[in-house]
């Protein structure tokens, strides 16, 4: 099966298997804390992991879990957790760096009886991040005759790194587990809204409020993260980015905390009327049939109707429904639905901008070239005044920066650098802070983190490359 793959499918495909080792190594390890050894209930999780590790074998690959640059990797292939995995993938890396274990490797021998006892092994010894706990656990091993599993340390400089950057490391994390709790509310509350059910928004209301407070302490993290691309779940991957982003205008422009709760409800659910649409138009892979664009220009509707149906009708709901309403309405009253237009609320200007920016720069089902970010805002920008409103558009250029975060650079030096964020003098937006990814030869490289207004570094913009026509992915620089 493999031979018959071209190289970037097979990698794919590992990828996808890697994700589901380290599910059910997550499962495996939490059901062996619940039960005692030899119960019935660990042989289930114990076989899912070996069956798995033997379809990796099967590809001639090794069915290897380990640590690199705070991330989690098979092999030598990057897993980005889903919304689905991502408890899974906090819980064994928080494992691995506990136990400073840098890698577990099942080899092709590997029993039930092995795999069972590394499980009851690690729940028997306390957790203290040190080379002495690791030498522990293979000391363990060893005398349990577990030699099918093999571990490596965690290596100094992953050690190193790890103790030196913990609070950026911390906050990092935080944001992305904000961004996938916040993933997988909205998603839930989409999936009701399509099957008719009752709305519930209450845990979708502490994820935005985590949010903004996460937003005020670390902007540039997650708005990092609006590069993430779910191309199999585009509407709910959406929904999150235009939240960040127009939370991002809500707090340039001084809004109270109360108000951005609800800015961020508001944008999180602007889309809530495409549960209704058909998923045969929603997910058509080419462009829409004058009757299909439609039949998608009615969402906005669509979405009022849903959110006419929530439980007792408050200031909160209202500035909801405004939201889903107006976001294509455009600032001058020419976009979509067809209505009497006296002008957008706040919001509505607000949601529409981040929608717009977030749709441009994604593949969407319906798009699927997207604009590089600087070229999306050239767009934008070209219709400062009737789409959109230019104080709130200035804003936004001001919070994502003339080279928006995840835009792909060529340098002086010929480089290749991705800006990770902005320059935080306003006076040095042309100056983004940026992270080195092939040097000047074009070799691939996990370089450091540069800022362009340092004159020591002689590095300055040569130009902005498009990251699809180089097949690079530069959200896997933020997840």
């Amino acid at each position: 099966m493999g031979s018959e793959m071209r190289p970037e499918q097979l990698d794919r495909e590992m990828i996808r298997i890697g994700k589901v080792l380290v599910t059910h190594l997550f499962v495996l390890l939490k059901t062996a804390q619940n039960y005692n050894e030899g119960h019935s209930a660990i042989q289930a999780p114990i076989a899912n992991v070996i069956n798995t590790a033997r379809e990796i074998h099967r590809r001639n690959e090794e069915a290897s879990l380990r640590l690199k640059g705070g991330y989690l990797l098979l092999g030598e292939l990057r897993l980005k957790p889903d919304a689905a995995g991502f408890d899974a993938f906090m819980f064994l890396m928080g494992m691995m760096k506990r136990f400073f274990i840098g890698s577990i490797n099942f080899t092709p021998a590997v029993s039930a009886g092995e795999v069972g006892a590394f499980a009851y092994l690690l729940k028997e010894i306390e957790p203290v991040p040190s080379p002495q706990t690791y030498q522990k656990i293979v000391d363990r091993m060893q005398q349990r005759m577990i030699v099918n599993i093999e571990l490596e340390a965690l290596s100094e400089e992953e050690a190193f790194e790890r103790s030196d950057s913990t609070d950026i490391k911390d906050s990092k994390a935080t944001s992305r587990r904000i961004y996938f709790q916040t993933m997988s509310a909205v998603s839930e509350v989409m999936d009701n809204a399509k099957m008719g059910q009752t709305l519930r928004l209450r845990k979708s209301k502490r994820v935005v409020q985590s949010m903004i407070d996460q937003l005020l302490a670390a902007e540039t993290n997650l708005v990092g993260l609006t590069t993430i691309r779910c191309h199999d779940e585009y509407t709910y991957n959406h929904s999150v980015n235009v939240c960040i982003l127009s939370l991002a205008i809500g707090q340039r422009l001084g809004l109270s905390k109360p108000k951005l709760c609800e800015l961020g409800m508001a944008a999180l659910f602007h889309d809530i009327g495409k549960s209704e649409i058909p998923l045969e138009v929603l997910n058509k892979p080419s462009q829409f049939t004058p009757e299909e664009w439609e039949t998608m220009q009615k969402h906005p509707l669509l979405g009022v109707k849903k959110l006419m149906r929530l439980k007792g009708l408050d200031a909160l709901s209202a500035r909801i429904i405004t939201g889903a309403f107006e976001h294509h309405l455009n600032c001058d009253c020419s976009g979509y639905p067809k209505v009497p237009c006296k002008g957008l609320s706040l919001f509505g200007r607000i949601i529409g901008i981040a929608d717009c920016y977030d749709g441009l720069t994604s593949s969407r089902v319906y798009s699927r070239v997207p604009y590089s970010p600087d070229k999306a805002l050239r767009f934008m920008l070209a219709k400062a005044g009737k789409a959109y409103d230019p104080v709130l558009l200035k804003l936004f250029v001001n919070c994502v920066g003339i080279y928006p975060i995840g835009t792909l650079l060529i340098l002086n030096t010929r480089e290749l650098a991705v800006v990770m964020e902005n320059n935080p003098d306003p006076q040095k937006w042309n100056v983004p802070r940026v992270r080195i990814i092939a040097d000047g030869s074009g070799n691939e490289i996990e370089g450091d983190l540069a800022d362009l207004a340092d004159p020591a570094g002689g590095r300055s913009v040569a130009g902005v490359l498009d990251p699809n026509q180089y097949g690079i992915d530069t959200s896997r620089y933020f997840v």
